[in-house]
C-alpha cells in the first residue's frame, strides 16, 4: 500500500507526523498560528524568517526543537529560495506541505494614485506573486515525491473584491488566486494546489488592532467579529492535510460579507 492510499485510513495519524511543512512568513501573527496548529496535529515545521530571526527562533523554541526549524531567505531572491528549500530538505529529510503566508502592505487610499511608489507596487508584487512562484518552483520535486504533496497560499479578499489595503495590494492577491488555479492544473496529480482569502483579521499589523476598525468589521460582517488568526489556521490545515479531494480552491474566510454582501442594518421606522 503507497503512502498516498494510506492517507485516507486510520494511518493518517501516523503519517502525519512524518510529514514536514514549510510556511513563509511563519514570524508573523498569521504565520505563527499556522505553525502552531500544523505541529499541533503532529507535522513537523520549517519556520521560514526574513529579518525576524528572535520571533522565529522563539517560535522553534515554543513547538520544539525536534520537530520544528527556522530557515532564513529573502523570498525576493529565487537564488536563496533554492537555497532554503535545499537546506530545510536536508534537515528533514523530506518536503511535503508548502504554506505561502509570507506578504507585506502599505495602507494607501485608492484615490490617491501617486501614493502606489515603485517601491511598493514591486515589494508588494514581489512577495505576493514573485515569491510563491520561486518556493513552488523549488519545492515541487520534493512535494511531488509521495505524491501527497500540498500547497496552500495566503491571498486575501482584497484580490476578489478589488479593494483592500492599496489597489496593488489587491491586483497581487488577484494574480496569487490566479497563480493557485494555474498551479493546481500544472501540478496534478501529485500536488494538490489550493488558497485561503481571509478578510480582515486582527494580527500584528497596527490597523488591524484599532478597535474602531475592528467594530466597524463587526456591524458589517455576519458573524459579528473579526476573524481570528486561529480561524485562518485551521482552514489552511483541512485543505492541506485532511481534503484530498479538493484542488485549484479559495476558501473565503470573512464572515460572509464576500458572498452575502455587508449586513442590512435593521429597519428603524
Amino acid at each position: 500500500m503507497t503512502e498516498k492510499d494510506l492517507w485516507g485510513t486510520d494511518n493518517m495519524k501516523q503519517q502525519r507526523q512524518t510529514r514536514v511543512a514549510l510556511i513563509t512568513g511563519a514570524s508573523g501573527g498569521m504565520g505563527q498560528a499556522i505553525a502552531r496548529r500544523l505541529h499541533h496535529e503532529g507535522l513537523r515545521v520549517a519556520v521560514h524568517y526574513h529579518q525576524a530571526q528572535e520571533k522565529a527562533q522563539h517560535l522553534v523554541e515554543e513547538l520544539s526543537v525536534n520537530n520544528a526549524a527556522k530557515f532564513q531567505a529573502d523570498l525576493r531572491q529565487e537564488t536563496e529560495v533554492k537555497a532554503m528549500i535545499a537546506s530545510c530538505v536536508r534537515h528533514f529529510g523530506r518536503l511535503d506541505i508548502l504554506i505561502n503566508n509570507a506578504g507585506w502592505t502599505r495602507y494607501v487610499p485608492d484615490h490617491e494614485l501617486e501614493g502606489l511608489d515603485n517601491d511598493l507596487v514591486q515589494r508588494t508584487l514581489e512577495l505576493k506573486v514573485h515569491a510563491p512562484l520561486y518556493c513552488i518552483r523549488a519545492a515541487r520535486p520534493y512535494l511531488a515525491a509521495h505524491g501527497t504533496g500540498s500547497v496552500v497560499n495566503i491571498t486575501s479578499v482584497a484580490g476578489l473584491a478589488a479593494k483592500g489595503s492599496s489597489i496593488i495590494y489587491a491586483a497581487a492577491n488577484a494574480a496569487l488566486s490566479n497563480l493557485t488555479r494555474s498551479m493546481a492544473r500544472a501540478l496534478a496529480p501529485d500536488i494538490r494546489v489550493n488558497a485561503v482569502a481571509p478578510g480582515f483579521v486582527s494580527t500584528g499589523w497596527l490597523w488591524t488592532q484599532d478597535p474602531k476598525a475592528q467594530q466597524r468589521v463587526a456591524e458589517n460582517n455576519y458573524i459579528q467579529r473579526v476573524i481570528t488568526p486561529e480561524e485562518v489556521a485551521a482552514a489552511v490545515y483541512f485543505l492541506c492535510a485532511e481534503s484530498p479531494g479538493i484542488t485549484g480552491e479559495e476558501l473565503v474566510i470573512d464572515g460572509g460579507i464576500g458572498r452575502l454582501g455587508v449586513k442590512p442594518r435593521p429597519y428603524q421606522s
